[in-house]
């Protein structure tokens, strides 16, 4: 495992005994699909929910909504690593990963599951796209594991991955504990990636949006439409650390609050790049026969939390937001466009249930492979939750005939139906102040309508006790204004006993503690540390 493996990554497809079908024959009538991952992104900070306010400058993304289809009830995870486990594997949060999310996590007890992110015995989306003819590329924030060669996105089934593993970083220059993380066992490494090796000579030479824009343009550029194209591009903004080039955020001066300033500016950066991106795709002729998906990795930030410092977002009017399970943190700005959208289903709005773990599903429908996970089945782990929508968003399928309606979202909440149930929050594990605490507590924080940019420093601000069940017709009552556990005992009784039946099958290996031989193969750099072949990789997928 050496700085030298940079020659070309070798897939062999592999789909039980039976070869991959001939490029030719996989890219007939296959659409050209493009996952876009926006990081932190307030529900209050897009055009299509804020229009006409000079705070707020998404035009690319307010025509493609205009041109595709809004959907007005997307959920998520309430924050990063759990939300991308579940886009890659298609399985709830709850079944895949959350709380144990350090990369450098490894258990000595258990050698597949026993890592944060995805285990190593789940097949990623990449991996069944791949199999189905696709050429699949991914730039920008993986999040979802790092430990093994397995864990990271080549592992998973992308041929190339220029970007990094952990949460955040500083975006110019790349470093972990210049962000706003603490800085781990490993001290100021950089994380920077580039498929087969760090991106030695890259890190601090640019805005890292920047040199994603750059990489993902570059794809576009050398690819061939004639084949079907996989790509998911996954920005770092909107996270914190609040850094943006100086000449985006002048544009933004008057704003005062500085929080609010870069916010925004970050915001309006990134829908420059998406309108750099369907730029390039209708150059290239794909437009029409493609397929885009954009949504937030869960609500915006309203916290102000020590180290990482003011979220800065609004998810207004909305209640909470990132790290709870109230809508602002679990409801998140989306919408798919493309010449692949059906004309007569453009400009509308979905309210059917849609959930981050289903693009899985869909995706595998478009690409016409079998969604069955048959590597995970056959190592015991949980089967893929998502739910296929392509009859809804590019067939026949009329709105209103969606097929989700329970989203089991963490071991404290539930949603089946119109109602929306609540018994507290994750925070004593996903602060890791008590991680023995696997089902949280009674305690949801940010119980509130507060931006992001205006609040004091505080874990638990305007924390609320759920512990006996709060109750909420979320159709009826969006924001989550009036509590009806009261008014509806026997729905409360319910839900209670749904939830608690769910949470048998919380899926919570021993993942172990940071090791610290992830410190040193890479010189300076972050990257998989255990497994990984000392000469060009040989990626089998197997489904």
């Amino acid at each position: 495992m050496v700085d030298s493996l940079t020659s070309r990554v070798l897939l062999a497809i592999v789909v039980g005994a039976v070869a991959a079908p001939t490029v030719a024959v996989a890219a007939a009538g296959k659409p050209h699909v493009v996952m876009v991952l926006v990081d932190d992104w307030g529900w209050n900070n897009a055009g299509f929910h804020r229009p006409n306010d000079p705070e707020v400058v998404t035009p690319n993304i307010d025509k493609l909504v205009k041109e595709g289809i809004e959907l007005d009830r997307h959920y998520t995870y309430h924050y990063c690593s759990p939300s991308r486990a579940t886009l890659q594997s298609g399985r709830l949060s709850v079944h895949v990963s959350y709380g144990f999310d350090d990369p450098l996590l490894v258990s000595d007890k258990d050698h597949m599951s026993g890592f944060s992110g995805i285990p190593r015995n789940m097949t990623g989306i990449a991996a069944k796209m791949r199999s189905a003819g696709y050429r699949t590329h991914m730039t920008g924030k993986w999040d979802a594991g790092m430990a093994t060669w397995d864990h990271t996105p080549m592992g998973r089934g992308y041929e190339t991955f220029f970007g990094y593993f952990h949460h955040a970083e500083d975006y110019w220059t790349q470093r972990l504990s210049d962000s706003d993380l603490k800085p781990d066992i490993c001290g100021n490494l950089v994380d920077l990636w580039n498929t087969t090796g760090p991106a030695r000579g890259r890190n601090g030479t640019a805005y890292v949006e920047e040199m994603f824009t750059e990489n993902t343009l570059g794809i576009l550029d050398r690819h061939d439409p004639a084949e079907p194209l996989f790509l998911f591009h996954s920005f770092h903004l909107i996270h914190t650390p609040l850094q943006v080039p100086k000449a985006w955020e002048d544009k933004f001066s008057f704003l005062e609050n500085p929080y609010r300033r870069k916010y925004a500016a970050m915001a309006s950066y990134m829908d420059g790049v998406m309108g750099q991106i369907v730029a390039k795709l209708q150059a290239k002729g794909m437009w029409e026969n493609t397929l885009i998906v954009v949504s937030s990795d869960n609500g915006g930030p309203t916290y102000n939390l020590p180290v990482i410092g003011p979220g800065a977002a609004s998810n207004l009017p909305l209640k909470g937001g990132k790290m709870s399970d109230w809508e602002g943190g679990v409801r998140v700005n989306a919408f798919v466009s493309g010449g692949a959208i059906p004309e007569s289903k453009r400009g509308s709005k979905l309210e059917d249930y849609v959930h981050m773990s289903d693009w899985y599903a869909t995706f595998c429908a478009v690409a016409g492979v079998n969604v069955v996970d048959e590597r995970a089945a056959k190592a015991g782990l949980p089967p893929v939750d998502g739910i296929d929508h392509s009859e809804l968003l590019l067939g026949k399928a009329a709105f209103g005939t969606g097929k989700r309606q329970e989203i089991h979202h963490s071991a404290r909440a539930l949603t089946m139906g119109n109602y929306k149930l609540i018994t507290g929050g994750m925070t004593p594990l996903e602060y890791k102040l008590d991680e023995t605490m696997t089902h949280g507590n009674g305690t949801i924080p940010f119980s509130d309508y507060l931006n992001g940019y205006e609040v004091p420093e505080d874990l638990y601000r305007n924390a609320v006790n759920c512990e006996s069940g709060c109750l909420y017709d979320v159709k009826a009552d969006p924001y989550e204004t009036n509590d009806i556990a009261h008014l509806q005992p026997l729905v409360l009784e319910k839900m209670m006993a749904r939830l608690s039946e769910l949470n048998k099958g919380l899926f919570l290996p021993d993942r172990g503690i940071p090791d610290s031989r992830g410190c040193t193969p890479w010189t300076g750099f972050y990257g998989p540390f255990i497994d990984v072949p000392a000469e060009a990789p040989v990626v089998e997928i197997v489904i």
